[in-house]
């Protein structure tokens, strides 16, 4: 529905924040600090180095972007120093902060800021009111940035970006050399832009192994978690198995709660319940059947929980989880590996399903509490470097078995998290969750870009109503859909919801997934997200925003409505434009087809259903 303004509202109106869409990509203006060149003159050294030297060389590696490397050398053996790296730049046209971790001690200023994506390493991001980046920086050492903190402090008309090294618990071991690489953006682009690009530099033999980004034929994924969560027993679920066509699913993830259905002893030898052990085989030759993928979720991959297992390797675990009541094993021992490797190897011998999802593979070790017992004959001191071990013989291993098993996701989810024993691969039911979710699908993929690791799976009660299925898929669209529901008791109207924003998204794929992903507000824990690419642009709205309609439309553009209110505004480029626009309610039914006619207005309002979407045409 089309609501118009008169033109003496107009003055006021224009007070309210505007995002401008723009469909033909315009560079926007730039912002070069009067006087402002990065050389080693904006570059302190802070700290005594001794009996180190130190040098600096700085290499632009493209238009405003710059690679420093400062080396440290000793004439002998010696502690590493402690010591800072400041880069001071000019704070007048910054107005926000991203970090990809939360900020240090050591960081004070009074602009907002937004720093809840909890990743293993450190992007710090200085950006205008309209998210364009002014800097961004991020850093890499043999050490893998273990030893290094960033921070940001405000200093009169000056910002002060920098690393502390070797400040908190710095290696034992001495050293002779040390390089320590950083990486500078002054790129005038869009924040997101920077951060995938700093990203990749600092992740770059993560993705140099990557080929391909996700792969298409495997989702949108079905997923068993919250049928399971409600104790609905999967021979249930394998009679739905018929149905999940109809939604254009392409495989299915079984939540870790299949472990209780298989009664397995310990080591390599197994033993199934035979009643439970028909369930399972039942369960995947259907999926075979109905040619879907099938894939295996272990949450806590290396605990150590039967007894038996508990006594062989008595002084060999980490730590006690006591929510668990679980040993965490330590993989510092060879034979823990070897039977780690054993357990998964013989299982998936004798169900040749397409992979495993093991749940904090890539980091679940070092952050937590490593308890120091005697030497029992471990072979690595470095639980990381250890788990490294783990993960290289385990994949080659499980590869032997099958070239094309899928180990699970390269890069390691990050938050924010919303518990203490936080799953990688989580869920959620109700719209109250679903802010977080979008920002944690946000952080995943500014870092990860198509390569996401974000699975946060949506999960539907038979009592949603539609509107919250819609707008809970849309908090999750810019990710990879993982989807979890119970056919049999699901109204009707539900299954429309899925079936129209899962067909959406798959025919959306090349610009959700492949287009330009912006990102909106960042202070503000991005209340909209832009993508687009040549054919085609898409905003969705989670929060009141004001649009302004570009002079000509040169692609298709639609606008999602993911908020409870129906209301839409929009400001006219120019009065007397003229506009065909379609409207769509959240089960993909269209409502109002028609031609905006501005004439002498400068403002619109839509009431554009919740869940729903405009298309400008």
């Amino acid at each position: 529905m089309l609501i118009s303004w008169n033109k003496n509202t107009f003055t006021a109106f224009m007070a309210v924040m505007v995002i401008f869409l723009c469909i033909k990509k315009v560079e926007a203006v730039g912002f070069e600090p009067e006087g402002f060149s990065f050389d080693n003159d904006k570059i302190e050294i802070e700290g005594s180095l001794r009996p180190f030297t130190s040098s600096i060389e700085i290499e632009e590696l493209n238009m405003r972007r710059f690679l420093v490397k400062i080396y440290l050398h000793a004439q002998t053996p010696s502690a590493p120093p402690s010591f800072s790296v400041k880069i001071n730049f000019p704070k007048d046209n910054i107005n926000q902060l991203w970090n990809s971790q939360t900020w240090s001690n050591k960081s004070y200023f009074t602009m907002p800021s937004y720093d809840r994506a909890a990743a293993s390493f450190a992007i710090v991001s200085g950006l205008t009111i309209n998210d364009q980046n002014q800097i961004t920086f991020t850093s890499r050492d043999r050490y893998e940035n273990r030893f290094i903190n960033t921070f940001v402090q405000e200093k009169g008309d000056t910002l002060v970006f920098g690393l502390g090294l070797f400040e908190d618990n710095p290696p034992i071991s001495q050293i002779q050399d040390y390089e320590v690489q950083i990486l500078v953006d002054f790129r005038n682009v869009h924040f997101s832009n920077a951060i995938y690009e700093a990203s990749k530099w600092r992740l770059a033999d993560k993705f140099q192994s990557i080929t391909t980004a996700v792969d298409t034929s495997k989702v949108p994924v079905y997923s068993t978690w919250y049928p399971m969560h409600r104790n609905i027993p999967l021979e249930n679920i394998s009679r739905e198995l018929d149905s999940l066509s109809a939604f254009n699913f392409k495989s299915i993830l079984v939540d870790d709660g299949w472990r209780s259905l298989v009664k397995m002893k310990i080591d390599t030898v197994y033993n199934y319940d035979e009643e439970s052990f028909e369930i399972m085989t039942d369960f995947n030759q259907k999926r075979k059947d109905l040619g879907l993928k099938l894939y295996l979720w272990y949450s806590f991959p290396f605990l150590g929980g039967n007894p038996a297992v508990s006594e062989k390797f008595e002084g060999k675990y980490l730590h006690y989880k006591a929510p668990l009541q679980n040993y965490v094993l330590d993989p510092r021992y060879p034979e823990v590996r070897k039977h780690l490797i054993s357990t998964y190897a013989n299982f998936y011998s004798n169900w040749m399903f397409d992979g495993f999802w093991f749940d904090f593979l890539s980091n679940f070790y070092p952050p937590e509490n490593i308890s120091v017992n005697d030497d029992l004959g471990r072979d690595y001191t470095d639980v990381g470097i250890a788990l490294d071990s783990l993960t290289n013989e385990l994949n080659k291993r499980l590869k032997s078995i099958n070239p094309n098993i899928f180990m699970g996701n390269k890069f390691a989810s990050v938050g924010p998290n919303r518990s203490n024993y936080e799953n990688f691969l989580a869920g959620f039911v109700g719209v109250n969750s679903i802010k977080i979710v979008r920002e944690k699908m946000v952080n995943n993929r500014l870092l990860y870009g198509s390569k996401t690791p974000f699975l946060e799976i949506m999960g539907v009660h038979p009592r949603d109503k539609s509107i919250e299925v819609a707008r809970k898929f849309q908090a999750i669209m810019y990710g990879n859909p993982y989807l979890s529901f119970y056919i049999t008791t699901m109204p009707e109207d539900n299954k429309q919801t899925i079936r129209f924003w899962l067909e959406y998204w798959k025919k959306n794929y090349d610009v959700i997934m492949k287009g330009d992903f912006e990102p909106i507000k960042v202070a503000r824990q991005y209340p909209a997200i832009h993508v687009e690419n040549k054919t085609k642009s898409i905003y969705t709205l989670y929060e009141d925003y004001t649009l302004a309609l570009p002079y000509s439309m040169t692609k298709t553009l639609d606008v999602i409505n993911s908020k409870e209110s129906e209301l839409l505004n929009f400001v006219i480029s120019q009065p007397g434009m003229e506009y065909s626009y379609e409207i769509y309610n959240h089960l993909g039914a269209m409502t109002e087809k028609d031609i905006l006619k501005t004439k002498r207005k400068n403002t619109v309002e839509f009431l554009i259903p919740s869940g729903g979407f405009i298309r400008f045409l």
